[in-house]
């Protein structure tokens, strides 16, 4: 695999997995934090349990796929943030996706209810790291991709030394 590429796919990592982890774990959290009562906070990892497990796994696989999307786009000249809005429409769509999947797998009952939260945070959460995370995951993987490589480091003090 090249380096630069192999140096996008971490950088979706480093900068994607703990921002999206700790979303998740706010995400869960908050409902306790708000109310000081952790009814829905139970509720939420009652209902969604498995379906988070899934959501996480998918995640982690998810920023793979986007970090090397992300460095084929900008490899090829497209714009921050098209770069942006299909990174982050792509790692969305994968975990919510998923998460759907595993809700309609495991849910015997308002399969249809338990499926719309999901539906409007990929909307959501699309929309805001697009702008946020995914701009700043394609503003890197695009200074990656901009940095001379060694080769044509040694080429250029060739070049000058000659």
């Amino acid at each position: 695999m090249e380096k630069k590429l192999k140096q996008s796919i971490l950088t979706s990592y480093l900068i994607g997995a703990p921002i999206g982890i700790l979303t998740i774990v706010a995400t869960i959290g908050i409902p306790l934090l708000l109310t000081g009562e952790g009814l829905l906070t139970i509720a939420i990892i009652g209902t969604y349990r498995i379906s988070t497990i899934g959501l996480v796994v998918a995640f982690l696989i998810a920023l793979w796929i986007g970090g090397e999307l992300a460095y084929r786009n900008i490899k090829s000249g497209k714009s921050l943030l098209l770069t942006s809005f299909k990174y982050s429409t792509v790692v969305n769509l994968i975990i919510w996706t998923t998460f759907c999947l595993i809700v309609g797998l495991t849910v015997t009952e308002e399969r249809f209810l338990m499926v719309i939260p999901p539906i409007i945070a990929f909307v959501v959460c699309t929309i805001l790291t697009t702008f946020s995370i995914g701009l700043l995951i394609a503003y890197v993987i695009k200074r990656i991709n901009n940095k001379p490589t060694e080769f044509q480091n040694s080429s250029v003090i060739n070049m000058e030394t000659e």
